[in-house]
């Protein structure tokens, strides 16, 4: 034990155990990848699986940010209903609280740098040595993490117990436990991590430097605190990730309020009717306790909580469409060709994106006012994710109105519209995707000493600029009768490029110019690149040509 408080250790600790859970977090959700997500649609079905499924996942990988995260992206695609969301971040909510057991039951039993060691070791070695294998490096970084984070654990707990030889206990005792609530609330806004937060208010209850009471109303303010991060990232969203922040916030600030109200009765319950003595335990069991009653208090109101979140932040300037924003999908005629001019505009938006990603300037293009970004040279300033985010986000609009739509009553040919009409979206953010995917390997071509590699890169550039001109041409002509012959054209020019960019590869193969990582690069490279022209072609085709030129297209060579 220091004689005195060691604040460069205390801050060591606290940046050791940030670092630990930020690579936890990390590896898991690179690990989870699709399942993750598939499981996320399959079991929260309604607002109770949605409670347990979000309780239970977030008790096993340790990071309710993870989960909040991926029920943000599946909100804002409108692929989650919003009281479903609700149910998975009020029970992400009592499954993060399972993070003080682990502490308990491990970080003040037993030696923590001895058991935090071997993690490390392992962890650190293992991703030195396999970084190649994808699978291997994610789980070394699992257990880097988890090491790191009990590493920095020791070091607070430490440093902490230091405080007792320079401060007068007393001091607290006296002091109103209610107070604490507000320490708690400003100390986990500042370091924005609820555990972290855990981790000192039970090092300090360790070390006898607060008592139990104060503790308790310090969990209540942590528990408050980590909602300021989720409002804040929320402040610049679209309406239905502030919606499911603020969700979160006001579920927390009614558990919260619970608790403290009823702060010593639930402790009296927990001391004296089950009988814990322990105070660590008792901390936590209090944690768990009101976090679980919030959720029974509040599950009965799922629904009219849900109709209440979706009257918030109907503002237009929020939305990122233009046209479906302003016609109400009630009227299905007027609806449908509003959709048809939102996806015009989306596809617009998306060749704009592609361009970008290929590091193509487009200030050579004509786009409209719709298919443009905020930020004109977004290719050039690093904006290029952020312009992504928005495409996704323009997604979940379309399918939101999409489904409003299909509630109205529709005869054959809308209906049939209207499935073209979403089949042109999924085109529009695959050949999006299909350019995300790569544009690190863009980067990389960019700035690679290889003469070779910078060739390839700059042959492809220049077809595709080409390519997108002709594309941006059609879509700009009002000579609808030829349509059908350019978008054919764009189809074989598209084969032609592939095929003439891979026999440059071959031709540099040959003459030794490229490594083995380097031809797989440039050969999964140029056949996103082809797969990304042919989906937006398909986009264009669905909104452009007739339903009879539409089957005649599909019938092409390159289509089969």
């Amino acid at each position: 034990m220091t004689e005195t408080f060691d604040s460069w250790r205390f801050l060591a600790g606290l940046g050791t155990f940030l670092f630990g859970m930020h690579f936890m977090e990390l590896a898991l959700k690179n690990l989870a990848g699709r399942t993750f997500k598939k499981s996320l649609r399959q079991f929260t079905t309604n607002p109770l699986k949605g409670i347990a499924w979000g309780t239970l996942v977030t008790a096993i990988v340790q990071s309710s940010s993870v989960v909040s995260l991926m029920v943000l992206a599946f909100v804002g695609a409108g692929i989650l209903k919003l009281r479903n969301a609700i149910g998975i971040i009020i029970g992400s909510n009592l499954g993060t609280t399972f993070t003080g057991w682990i502490v308990v039951a491990l970080g003040f039993k037993i030696d923590i740098q001895t058991f935090s060691l071997p993690f490390i070791g392992i962890g650190g070695l293992s991703l030195l040595f396999f970084s190649e294998r994808e699978k291997l490096k994610e789980l070394s970084k699992l257990l880097l993490g988890f090491g790191f984070l009990f590493l920095g654990l020791d070091f607070m707990k430490n440093s902490i117990s230091g405080l007792t030889e320079i401060i007068e206990i007393s001091v607290f005792s006296n002091l109103n436990p209610y107070l604490f609530f507000f320490v708690g609330f400003v100390l986990t806004s500042i370091i924005q991590s609820s555990s972290a937060a855990m981790v000192i208010t039970l090092s300090a209850l360790h070390s006898n430097i607060i008592p139990l009471e104060a503790a308790v109303a310090m969990i209540i303010g942590n528990d408050l605190g980590t909602t300021i991060t989720v409002l804040l990232g929320a402040i610049k969203g679209v309406p239905s990730k502030k919606r499911v922040a603020l969700s979160h916030f006001l579920f927390n600030f009614i558990s919260g309020t619970f608790a403290l109200i009823f702060l010593f009765p639930i402790l009296y319950f927990i001391t004296n009717i089950i009988s814990i003595k322990d105070s660590l335990i008792i901390l936590v069991a209090f944690h768990s306790s009101f976090n679980f009653i919030g959720i029974l208090i509040i599950l009965p109101f799922i629904g009219p909580f849900a109709k209440f979140l979706e009257g918030r932040f109907l503002s237009e300037d929020e939305q990122v469409s233009i046209f479906i924003s302003k016609v109400p999908g009630k009227v299905p005629a007027a609806a449908i060709e509003a959709l048809r001019n939102e996806i015009t505009g989306m596809i617009e938006r998306v060749m704009y994106l592609n361009i970008c990603g290929l590091q193509i300037n487009p200030e050579l293009f004509d786009f409209s006012a719709q298919g443009k970004f905020n930020d004109a040279k977004s290719y050039k300033n690093g904006n290029y994710l952020s312009n992504y985010d928005t495409t996704k986000e323009l997604e979940g609009e379309i399918i939101a109105y999409y489904l409003q739509i299909q509630n109205e009553k529709l005869d054959d040919d809308e209906s049939k519209t209207l499935s073209i009409y979403i089949q042109s979206v999924r085109h529009c953010i695959v050949s999006a995707k299909e350019i995300k995917d790569i544009v690190h390997n863009i980067r990389e071509f960019e700035n690679s000493s290889n003469d070779a590699k910078r060739a390839l890169y700059h042959y492809l550039k220049g077809r595709m600029n080409e390519y997108y001109l002709r594309l941006n041409k059609l879509i700009k002509s009002d000579n609808k009768s030829a349509y059908f012959e350019h978008l054919g054209d764009l189809m074989q020019i598209n084969h032609q490029i592939h095929q003439q960019c891979q026999n440059e590869i071959y031709t540099q193969i040959s003459r030794k110019s490229l490594n083995e990582m380097e031809i797989s690069t440039m050969m999964n490279v140029n056949r996103e690149v082809y797969n990304s022209n042919r989906s937006l072609i398909l986009a264009v085709k669905d909104i452009i040509l007739s339903e009879e030129e539409a089957q005649n297209f599909n019938s092409l060579p390159e289509l089969k």
